[in-house]
């Protein structure tokens, strides 16, 4: 359906809903403040936004719109995509040098296994 379709379509529905209101046009045209030919160009698909928001308030059907203004919201997938990277646990690394400050280092500062004698040579043989 081309745009011009798609807002005749709606200038037609909203007419359809004045008349089974049994409201004049003159009467909905007031009320909206717009003039009877602004509210035949609603109906005829050629009015603006603004007036077709107008007239639907007048014609107690503003809810028809509630799809346009409710928020967008994001789904969980695409939240987490745009939130990045997020630690899943905490890093035990504080905690584990803590106790490695008390243990023997190597020169690099890699704390020696139990029982590696590396640095003290055997040499009684």
């Amino acid at each position: 359906m081309s745009d011009d379709v798609i807002a005749g379509e709606i200038g037609q529905r909203i007419e359809a809903i004045r008349l089974k209101r049994n409201v004049g046009q003159d009467v909905v045209a007031h009320e909206a403040g717009i003039s009877r030919e602004t509210y035949r160009k609603i109906a005829a698909g050629k009015g603006t936004l603004v007036n077709v928001i107008a007239v639907l308030r007048v014609l107690g059907e503003l809810g028809r719109l509630a799809t346009l203004i409710e928020e967008v919201s994001s789904s969980p997938l695409q939240l987490a995509r745009m939130q990045g990277k997020q630690r899943l646990r905490a890093g035990h690394a504080r905690a584990a040098s803590a106790n490695v400050k008390s243990a023997v280092k190597t020169p690099i500062g890699k704390p020696r296994l139990i029982g590696d004698r590396s640095s003290k040579k055997d040499t009684s043989w």
